[in-house]
């Protein structure tokens, strides 16, 4: 029996490795294990004339409302991304058309063969919550949410990485239950054998915050809390990897931003995620943070904030702990000295409980896995 022909829709090469911080290239690599045809459909391109058009849309609108206007999801793009998509499909021998985040390419599609939609939030969560969809004009999250709901429609099925993202597909588009399934992501990293992570818990601690955003990951509240802890004689390093905040702490160590796709950095990267005794993200806005699969991946306990899906990732008071998205660095000072400083044991069981989850749920195999059942069920009820 020949192998499903899976037509993967992205913007880059399938092997690009920085595509979405890696994630579409686990994704496929990941299907591909499962014994899958993939074929990669690349997002069609937009002329000069095309481009000209919807900057002149942008401006007229931009100047009418005095709002922002979504320059990337409005109807005429929509359509013809959809058209273009359907043109290169119409060539391609293909038996599921997944969609990995892209809304315009099959808000319009008319094909037979069924549509796999895979995000890790929804558009309407993410109007007035991510800084992406901020500040937008009433007209353009109304077209926003249209083009959502037309994909989703579209889709015979919806794939969402936490149940934040899911719920709201279900409640604010009315799409049925059984057509929604919640698959999480893995780890973008290699990740090391369980025994290979024994640490000394009794001694000075390693804090790592990882995060490309210093503000929008919440940097700021993270490093007055350390401070705090600090100040009170507390042995800690606070590790600042992936970006470089104007920090001079004699406690904080910074880390450049590290590319994984380079082999000497990405053994770095490996390296501080062994030496860290819990990763401390007091994330603003997320959806899906794959830091935080990387963590549970070395065992680390995540301390980070009840907001969008992390709590999909992090299982407060067993992974680790989420404060409401109101709590100070003095909340949180006072969290970590009290559920991790003075309870070094339960410090070595919430780092075991990590590396569990990771390995039930947190890792591109069990993902593969659970997408390799929905893909074949969904090619025999349309064979």
């Amino acid at each position: 029996m020949a192998a499903l022909r899976i037509a993967f829709l992205s913007s880059q090469p399938l092997e690009d490795r920085r595509h979405w911080s890696g994630t579409m290239f686990k994704m496929y690599e990941s299907l591909q294990a499962q014994g899958f045809d993939i074929v990669w459909i690349p997002t069609g391109k937009f002329s000069a004339r095309e481009e000209k058009i919807f900057a002149s849309i942008q401006n007229i609108y931009e100047r009418t409302f005095r709002r922002r206007f979504n320059s990337h999801h409005f109807i005429l793009k929509a359509f013809l991304a959809s058209k273009k998509t359907q043109k290169i499909l119409q060539s391609t021998d293909y038996d599921l058309l997944f969609s990995p985040t892209y809304i315009n390419e099959v808000a319009f599609l008319n094909i037979t063969k069924p549509i796999l939609y895979l995000n890790d939030g929804t558009f309407n969560k993410l109007i007035g919550y991510n800084p992406g969809f901020l500040g937008m004009g009433w007209l353009s999250k109304k077209i926003t949410r249209l083009l959502e709901e037309k994909a989703f429609n579209n889709a015979k099925q919806l794939v969402f990485s936490s149940d934040w993202a899911a719920k709201d597909a279900n409640k604010t588009y009315g799409i049925p239950s059984r057509k929604i399934s919640v698959v999480k992501f893995g780890a973008n990293l290699r990740v090391p054998n369980f025994a290979l992570l024994e640490k000394d818990y009794s001694g000075p601690l390693n804090i790592l915050f990882s995060g490309v955003g210093w503000e929008r990951k919440g940097g700021d509240i993270a490093l007055a809390a350390v401070k705090i802890l600090h100040e009170k004689g507390y042995d800690l390093k606070f590790k600042i990897m992936g970006c470089t905040p104007d920090v001079q702490e004699v406690f904080v160590e910074i880390i450049p931003f590290l590319n994984k796709n380079y082999p000497c950095e990405l053994a770095e990267i490996e390296r501080h995620l062994s030496e860290a005794h819990f990763m401390f993200v007091p994330t603003r806005t997320d959806c899906s943070p794959i830091a935080f699969c990387e963590a549970a991946g070395f065992s680390l306990p995540v301390i980070s904030t009840d907001t969008g899906g992390v709590p999909s990732i992090v299982e407060h008071g067993k992974t680790g702990f989420l404060l409401p998205e109101n709590a100070t660095a003095e909340d949180y000072a006072n969290l970590i000295e009290r559920e991790i400083l003075n309870k070094r044991v339960r410090l070595k069981e919430l780092s075991e409980n990590a590396r569990h989850k990771y390995e039930e749920e947190l890792n591109w195999q069990v993902w593969a896995e659970k997408m390799s059942e929905i893909i074949k069920e969904i090619s025999a009820k349309n064979a």
